[in-house]
This record gives C-alpha cells, sequence and structure tokens, in this order.
C-alpha cells in the first residue's frame, strides 16, 4: 500500500530533477563543494587522454520536455567545447519521445554503443544489462563521491545489493516534498509569530478564520489533501514516519492502524468541523487549488511544495506583499511532523557492453568536478546560451534556447540544491528545495523505508490481488472521518472492517517481505 504511494512520489520528483537539472543557491552541507578548485581534475582528463568516445543515451528526461532540439551549429559548438575541456568525444543518442524505454532495450539488447544511461536498477541487474560500478568508481570516481553530502549516503544504499555491489551511481536522497506553509504577511498582519507546536497553530488558524485577512468571509485557513496530511503532518502524532509500521509484535502493519494516526485523524476531524479545513478540499483538484490560491484566499496549505511555489509569483501580481513560508520550525506531540520519501533505486548506469566503461566514469567524474562543467552539458556555453547574473550564489539566465541540453548526463540532486534560475518565478521553488526537501533534521523516516525498497514487488503483486481495494477503503474511510461522514466512536469498527477485507494478508505479505529483506541484508 504504502509501497505504492513512495514510488509515486519518487517517480514524479525523478522526472522534475531530470527536467531541471539543478537548483538553488543554497549549498547542502557537501563534503567538498565543486568549484574552481576542482579544475585541475578537468585538466587532468583532458591531459592524459584525448578524444575518447563516451556514448550517452539522452534519456535524463529534459528532451521529453523540450519543444525544439538544439540548432546544428549551437550543437557541434557545446561538443567542441565539452570536448577540449574534459577530453572526452562525447556522442549522444536521442530518444524518440514517448519511446524512451522501447529504445533503449533494443540498444542494450543490440551491438549499437552505449555506456551510460538513467532508470531504476533492477531490471537491467537482474537482466545482466549492467555492470557493477565498485571498482571503476574506486579508481576514477573521487569526486562523484564527494559530490554527495553525507547525510543523503543512503541513497547510495538503494542502488548497491546484498553483497556491497555499486550498480548506478544515484540521483536522487530521499526527499521531503510535502509540507505547511503559512501566509506569513497574513500572520505579521494578525500580530501572529510562525507557529512550533499543534497548539499554536490551531491558534493561528483561529485567527484567520476569525479575522478573515481575505474579507466577505472568503478566507480559507487550511488547504489541503489527504497525501499532504499524510506526508506533511500526520507523523507528529507518530513515533515513525507515515507508512508501514513495526508493531510490538513484530509485524509490519499500515500506517492506519497504528494509534497515534487515529489521534490524527481525530484532530484534523476537529479542525474539519471548525471550519479550519476547506469544506471542498479533498474534492479538488490541482489547478482549482492553485486558482484558490492566486485569489488570494488560502491562509495555509498543507501539500505538495511545487502547488504553491509554482503559483506564488502570480499571486504576487496582484499582491505584492504575499508570501508563503514554510512552518519549519513546527512539531506535534511527538515531535517533528513531516516524514521522509522512500529510499529511490534509480540511477546512472553502465551498460554491461560498454566498450570503454572507464573513460565513462571518468567523464561523469570531470561532470562531477566542477559545477560549470555541469552547466556547459545541461545549458551549453557560458556568456553565449546562458549568463551569470550572481556568479557567488551560482545564479543564472537563459540567453536563449538554441542548445536543448542533448549531452546531458548524470544529472544529479547534489547539483540541483546548488545554483538557480534568475527567473523571480522560479525562486520560491528553487528556494523550498534548497532549504527544505532534503533536510534530515526536521523529518521522520517510515518505519521500513530502510528496507522496502527491496521489496519484491511482483510477489506482492501476485500474493496481494486486491491490494488496491484496500488502499482505496483506507482512503475513503479516512476522509469520511475527517470530514464527519463518519463518527470518530466508529474508528476500532473500521480496522476491523480492514481485516475483514483482506488486512491479514497484507500484514503476512508484507512481514514477510520485511524479514526476507532484513535477513539478506545481515
Amino acid at each position: 500500500m504504502a509501497g505504492k504511494r513512495t514510488v509515486a512520489v519518487i517517480t514524479g520528483l525523478l522526472m522534475f530533477v531530470a527536467v531541471i537539472g539543478c537548483s538553488t543557491s543554497e549549498k547542502s552541507g557537501n563534503a567538498s563543494t565543486p568549484g574552481n578548485q576542482n579544475k585541475d581534475q578537468g585538466e587532468a582528463a583532458t591531459d592524459s587522454k584525448k578524444n575518447e568516445k563516451v556514448y550517452i543515451y539522452a534519456n535524463a528526461g529534459n528532451l521529453s520536455l523540450a519543444s525544439t532540439l538544439s540548432k546544428k551549429e549551437d550543437l557541434e559548438i557545446v561538443h567542441k567545447e565539452i570536448l577540449d575541456r574534459s577530453g572526452f568525444d562525447v556522442q549522444t543518442n536521442i530518444p524518440p519521445k514517448g519511446q524512451e524505454a522501447e529504445k533503449l532495450n533494443l540498444l542494450l539488447a543490440s551491438n549499437e554503443p552505449i555506456d551510460i544511461f538513467v532508470g531504476s536498477i533492477g531490471g537491467f541487474r537482474d537482466n545482466g544489462a549492467i555492470q557493477p560500478l565498485n571498482d571503476l568508481l574506486d579508481k576514477y570516481g573521487s569526486y562523484i563521491r564527494k559530490l554527495w553530502p553525507k547525510e543523503w549516503a543512503s541513497a547510495w544504499d538503494a542502488v548497491t545489493d546484498k553483497e556491497g555491489k555499486i550498480w548506478a551511481i544515484p540521483q536522487v536522497p530521499q526527499l521531503a516534498e510535502k509540507t505547511i506553509f503559512l501566509r506569513s504577511d497574513w500572520l505579521a498582519k494578525l500580530n501572529l509569530t510562525m507557529p512550533k507546536t499543534i497548539e499554536e497553530y490551531e491558534t493561528v488558524l483561529k485567527a484567520f478564520k476569525e479575522m478573515d485577512p481575505t474579507g466577505a468571509g472568503q478566507t480559507i485557513p487550511i488547504i489541503t489533501n489527504m497525501t499532504g496530511l499524510n506526508l506533511a503532518l500526520s507523523a507528529g502524532f507518530m513515533d515513525v514516519g507515515y507508512g508501514p509500521w513495526l508493531d510490538k509484535d513484530g509485524k509490519v502493519k499500515p500506517p492506519e492502524i497504528n494509534p497515534g494516526y487515529k489521534d490524527f485523524i481525530a484532530k484534523m476531524a476537529e479542525w474539519y468541523k471548525k471550519g479550519y479545513i476547506f469544506k471542498e478540499t479533498f474534492t479538488l483538484n490541482t489547478e482549482r487549488t492553485r486558482e484558490l490560491i492566486k485569489q488570494n484566499r488560502v491562509a495555509s496549505a498543507i501539500i505538495h511544495y511545487s502547488v504553491v511555489t509554482n503559483i506564488q509569483s502570480d499571486l504576487q501580481k496582484k499582491t505584492p506583499e504575499a508570501l508563503y513560508e514554510v512552518a519549519g520550525e513546527l512539531k506535534g506531540p511527538k515531535g517533528n511532523i513531516t516524514t521522509m520519501s522512500g529510499l529511490s533505486p534509480y540511477g546512472w548506469m553502465l551498460n554491461k557492453k560498454s566498450k570503454n566503461p572507464e573513460a565513462a566514469i571518468k567523464f561523469i567524474d570531470w561532470i562531477n568536478s566542477d559545477i560549470e562543467n555541469y552547466l556547459l552539458i545541461m545549458y551549453g556555453i557560458k556568456d553565449k546560451h546562458w549568463k551569470y547574473i550572481d556568479e557567488t550564489k551560482h545564479v543564472f539566465e537563459r540567453m536563449n534556447q538554441d542548445y536543448a541540453g542533448e549531452y546531458l548526463t548524470a544529472s544529479t540532486f547534489a547539483y540541483t540544491v546548488q545554483f538557480a534560475p534568475s527567473d523571480p518565478a522560479s525562486k520560491p521553488e528553487y528556494d523550498f528545495l534548497g532549504k527544505y526537501s532534503g533536510d534530515t533534521s526536521r523529518v521522520k523516516n517510515p518505519a521500513t523505508a530502510d528496507v522496502d525498497y527491496l521489496y519484491d514487488q511482483q510477489e506482492i503483486s501476485d500474493k496481494l490481488p486486491h491490494i488496491e481495494d484496500i488502499n482505496r477503503m483506507i482512503e475513503e474511510e479516512v476522509v469520511k472521518f475527517i470530514m464527519g461522514a463518519r463518527p470518530m466512536s466508529d474508528y476500532d469498527k473500521f480496522v476491523q472492517e480492514l481485516y475483514s477485507a483482506g488486512l491479514d494478508k497484507w500484514i503476512e505479505v508484507m512481514t514477510e517481505q520485511y524479514n526476507k529483506v532484513k535477513a539478506a541484508k545481515r
């Protein structure tokens, strides 16, 4: 059940990372900070070997959303610049839109040259299509390892098997994408401060409702959905993050039967009854939610960060003082309120048939040795395709779209938090990514996050053919409790209904998966 949700979160994020490639000027505690001091690595690569060919498959995701590809002359100029600076003759294979996976499978089954591509390691590893990277990383990957902050080390676990073989270079760490945003300008207007406890938050919500900063009774204290509530707030009522948890009997159980989760739903039902949670919130789609935010009506949003950050600029055109900020210090009765995503077995792999895997790893290491190497393959030539607005913070501006990014490879969230576009409309989103999404100090992990990415999903589907029915039943009934359509006194009865619908089997299968993976990792 939660595994499906985690996959959805990860998939959405990976597409986002692939498209933007890089982000805010906020640093993230890197073990080393790529910069001019690392240029010796690029020089060493250039001096040691010239013109080694590296074949990349351009499935990072950026080209799938590009309206056009590069102009021929610009592509050639970028190719030459990469060659001159790195010593590698990079050849790119551009997949047809919508058929990226099919084309990749054909390439891997053929003898056509391909070295580097991105994806989830499971199927490629099991089918013998990729090769372990340990020795190559030890010999040629010093900057690859240094780029990743220590607090994100678990990302490497997700691409490493029980024998310790590393099958990919990770693309994203665990992240927290759902959060609580508050209109800080309204807090100031009402002489309130950013809340740090649930009680303080409730006081703020009451003030928003009663003092109605929008006017004419149009203020919405909270807009949200179940995913937002679960991942941005429920952990504050439990000892672990939202997700399957280990009960005292040693069995893995869904979060909805955690005693703390029941307390959380009771509090949400109370807020809904008091009018703090928007009455229509569980029937809204993303576009309608954005519309309400843009109309200057939403005081607090407990939702995916991009829904708020992407619309703030539009809101400020009519209401310049409007500002959403993260309630970053808010805690619940049981501490941190935000749940971190699971581990992602998604990363950059080397084809088992690669003719020169050493060159491929050296090229990725060169990319990771200096942020401007990454800007080159992502956006093109400095002062021709892009320019710095603030070089010290790596804030940049696109000058044109003549280069579309065909040479982008090894995209990584470790660079995503290191620079930002100058476009003010993008700033809130990039600020959130840099300051909050990867901050492990303000989150909780689901209890099984260290192993559930290794579960056998096919086996789970085979043994739990009705798992989606259980998932749907859970969400529908929980919403009923919050909206008052079902009294909280029925919650224990609801749990028994879950068991009657097959929850016993769910617990058996998930516990079996958990124990199997745990045993294999020992």
